[in-house]
């Protein structure tokens, strides 16, 4: 009865998938009760997880950007360690709100984002990543959300002006 095979045939017998009698795993799984199992709690926050920032980025409009580390990898693949750094520009922007220039420290990714919102006010209020850093408990807060606790205030005040003359 046993056929020999060869090959190039095909097995026609799986493997063995099934537990002799005396190995059943029922008897272990009806001895532990539900409530002995235990529970899983759902994560209580529901913040993204943001990469830390350095202090350097904290004293500016840097958009996410910091600075990045890697390895210069030629031809003959000894690495060497390497940098890159931000694109920083010193610049003096305009602030509608305030009615004021500021200095910054931009990069030229903020600047772009900057003009995508239609001004810098709009990028203080809406931009996650001047709101990042006053989430993630950062020790001090950083040129960008200072200026936006200062434009918040005076938007409050302007709003305050104006229920006070209508009534």
């Amino acid at each position: 009865m046993l056929q020999r095979l060869s090959s190039f045939t095909t097995c026609q017998r799986a493997a063995a998938t099934f537990l002799p009698s005396s190995l059943s795993l029922r008897p272990i799984l009806s001895a532990q009760s539900p409530q002995s199992l235990p529970t899983i709690q759902p994560p209580t926050t529901t913040t993204t997880q943001i990469r830390p920032r350095s202090s350097r980025s904290t004293r500016g409009l840097f958009d996410g950007r910091d600075v990045r580390f890697g390895n210069n990898v030629p031809f003959s693949l000894k690495k060497t360690r390497r940098k890159w750094s931000p694109n920083v520009q010193h610049k003096v922007l305009y602030s509608e709100v305030l009615d004021e220039l500021i200095k910054f420290k931009v990069t030229t990714g903020a600047l772009r984002s900057i003009d995508k919102m239609g001004g810098l006010d709009n990028y203080l209020l809406n931009s996650k990543h001047v709101k990042e850093l006053k989430t993630k408990g950062v020790g001090k807060e950083g040129q960008g959300q200072q200026v936006r606790n200062r434009i918040v205030q005076k938007l409050k005040h302007q709003e305050r002006l104006k229920r006070e003359a209508v009534e």
